[in-house]
């Protein structure tokens, strides 16, 4: 496979105060894309993870001058893709070779036929 793979935030939640801090980020939810560019298949890993609460001495990035990057920079720090990239590519191999299709009447004269399904 040629895996290219995408963040995407898509909530956060926040602690409005702590350590003497205001607005500070302490959970990141997020869609891990990945697309294999031979089949155009594509599968999203929805994932989520805690962030590690600033220490002192730590960067800390007020809320107003955040940006995705920064935010996708911490969710990579906390949610390794090893696993999310096993995930993604056995769902995209599981798209290009099914192996659980539905059997139809057309080919077994005992099932009943899709019309007779539709006319139900």
């Amino acid at each position: 496979m040629n895996m290219s793979y995408e963040w995407a935030i898509t909530a956060m939640k926040k602690a409005p105060t702590l350590d003497g801090l205001s607005n500070v980020i302490t959970h990141v939810n997020f869609n891990y894309t990945g697309t294999d560019a031979d089949s155009g298949h594509s599968s999203i890993f929805h994932g989520a993870c805690p962030l590690v609460t600033p220490q002192e001495g730590d960067e800390f990035i007020a809320l107003a001058d955040l940006n995705e990057a920064k935010v996708i920079e911490w969710a990579q720090a906390a949610h390794p893709v090893g696993h999310m990239n096993s995930v993604i590519e056995e769902d995209i191999n599981r798209i290009i070779t099914p192996t659980n299709v539905e059997v139809t009447g057309e080919e077994l004269s005992f099932l009943p036929s899709s019309s007779t399904e539709n006319e139900e």
